[in-house]
């Protein structure tokens, strides 16, 4: 849905009955889109982190520095894409005001529901490497 109502704004510009009838919620429904995909791009990099032994490992605090990037980097993407894919092709004037609110809302909702789901998948995966982004844990090699 949200690849086909992009193509259609990139063939016309999108009026104010196209950003109430569809456009908002796609923006919601994509931004929580980009959260995940983002949140398993973080699980795959941490993943790839090797244990390291001894008394002070640094391997879970790169887990930790890799997960905040990346939440640093979801809301920026989604604001990116936002303003260089979908606010040009809006036509001026009440249809831009639509949706001047969901632009600025979207970027929050990818970041915290990347922050929500993580801290989830932290706590249930205790023992895993993606345990380290928010639990003390010990390594289990």
């Amino acid at each position: 849905m949200n690849t086909i109502l992009l193509f259609t704004a990139l063939q016309k510009k999108i009026s104010l009955r196209d950003v109430e009838n569809g456009l908002i919620s796609n923006t919601y429904m994509l931004a929580v889109v980009v959260a995940i995909v983002t949140l398993a791009l973080a699980i795959l990099i941490s993943s790839q982190i090797s244990y390291e032994g001894g008394a002070n490992p640094k391997d879970p605090r790169k887990r930790k520095i890799t997960f905040w990037i990346l939440a640093v980097l979801t809301p920026v993407i989604f604001y990116m894409y936002n303003l260089f894919l979908v606010i040009p092709n809006i036509k001026k004037g009440p249809a831009t005001a639509k949706f001047f609110t969901t632009s600025a809302i979207t970027p929050v909702i990818s970041l915290v529901t990347f922050i929500v789901l993580g801290v989830i998948l932290s706590k249930i995966f205790k023992t895993k490497k993606i345990g380290n982004w928010f639990n003390k844990t010990k390594n289990n090699s």
